[in-house]
């Protein structure tokens, strides 16, 4: 009889200690859902009032570079493409902050999916040239209706396609091609690049993320490891999937995208 009530008040007393760290945790993660409100709400402020004066930056400074010396407006170029990778690094941060406030809405219509390809390609070409990569678009399939958000499905196309031709070596290839296969579309491109280390093949679709086999620190701090989780986002908002696939470091490797077929 002793036993049996020796038990029960530990029990109870065990009880009473879930409880307690039961409403513990409970506090907690009220807090730390605070705190990521806060966090969002001050990532969009933020956002927001540094768009306009580097609008107003690299407007002065290319109207300048038409006034001024040689030596100068090679200093005014340099300002230039800096605030444009700051505008590149805004742009995913606002998309970063609809996110993770569930706002990063999709205006879905049906369109014809090489399209996509084809109003973006002349901008990635210049890019590959500036770079000194071939660029190589495969045939695309005819007449693949689509349902979804152009704008949004041609932001992970991009990125996609600029990273192989970041990573890629002057004098190698880059290679864009299509697949239908049943009731999805596949995207692939592949790049004759560092190739990614079989650990790091699904890490690379998080946030801030940056390879640790990437050893070339020009390269590193041309990006902030956001591109590609804003691409996986998209794509999921398509139903569709996204990944990688490497050999390993040194030998390329091939980007891709599916998501369903609208009509």
């Amino acid at each position: 009889m002793e036993r049996i009530t020796l038990a029960q008040g530990q029990l109870f007393q065990r009880k009473r200690e879930l409880e307690e760290m039961s409403e513990k945790l409970s506090l907690s993660n009220q807090e730390l859902s605070r705190l990521n409100d806060m966090k969002s709400k001050f990532l969009s402020m933020v956002v927001h009032d540094v768009r306009t004066p580097l609008a107003s930056i690299r407007g002065f400074s290319e109207l300048m570079t038409k006034r001024v010396g040689a030596k100068e407006a090679a200093y005014l170029k340099n300002i230039v493409s800096s605030t444009d990778q700051l505008g590149r690094l805004i742009s995913d941060l606002t998309d970063l902050a609809m996110i993770e406030a569930g706002k990063l809405k999709m205006e879905k219509s049906v369109f014809n999916f090489p399209e996509l390809a084809m109003d973006v390609l002349p901008g990635l070409l210049i890019n590959a040239q500036k770079k000194g990569v071939e660029l190589l678009l495969h045939e695309l399939p005819d007449g693949v209706m689509v349902e979804g958000d152009k704008f949004r499905l041609s932001q992970v196309f991009m990125n996609l396609v600029n990273n192989a031709i970041k990573f890629t070596p002057a004098g190698k290839r880059v290679e864009i091609s299509f697949k239908r296969e049943g009731r999805n579309i596949d995207v692939l491109v592949k790049d004759s690049g560092i190739g990614i280390h079989p650990s790091e093949t699904k890490k690379i679709f998080e946030k801030f993320y940056q390879a640790k086999y990437q050893k070339d620190e020009k390269l590193r701090k041309q990006g902030w490891g956001l591109g590609l989780s804003i691409a996986q986002e998209i794509v999921h908002s398509h139903k569709g999937e996204i990944g990688a696939n490497s050999p390993g470091l040194g030998k390329g490797s091939t980007f891709w995208f599916k998501i369903p077929v609208g009509v």
